[in-house]
């Protein structure tokens, strides 16, 4: 009869332990889970590396901040201008209303592509 009662005991304390096993597995694999998504979260990228263009200025909009620069291919980039943009024709500087006089004139266009759109860093005015 104590063999009896301690073989139960002893098989309700593996029921027991094996039942625990599961449970605990699943508690430490949730975090794993959450760490990856935080990590994905965290390269989500908003800028990327800076760009030339080479094209002719196709559109001024002062009012909106933005020049269109036409590429060869006849492709239109909107461009952002910032108070930081720095705009020049030759050796003198210009602002942005300086450039609406200068449609259809060649101009490279160093910008930053970025989830708003693409930031010009610099214009430069051919001729």
């Amino acid at each position: 009869m104590i063999k009896q009662a301690m073989l139960s005991v002893l098989g309700a304390a593996a029921c027991a332990l094996l039942l625990s096993v599961p449970a605990t597995a699943a508690e430490k694999s949730a975090p794993a889970v959450h760490k990856t998504t935080k990590m994905a979260a965290k390269k989500v990228r908003s800028t990327w590396p800076a760009e030339n263009l080479s094209g002719k200025i196709a559109m001024v909009n002062a009012a909106e901040r933005r020049v269109v620069v036409m590429d060869a291919s006849g492709t239109p980039f909107d461009m952002i201008v910032t108070p930081s943009t720095r705009i020049r024709s030759g050796d003198q500087s210009l602002k942005l209303n300086d450039l609406a006089s200068r449609t259809n004139k060649g101009a490279t266009v160093h910008f930053v592509p970025e989830r708003k759109g693409d930031v010009a860093r610099s214009i430069q005015v051919n001729g």
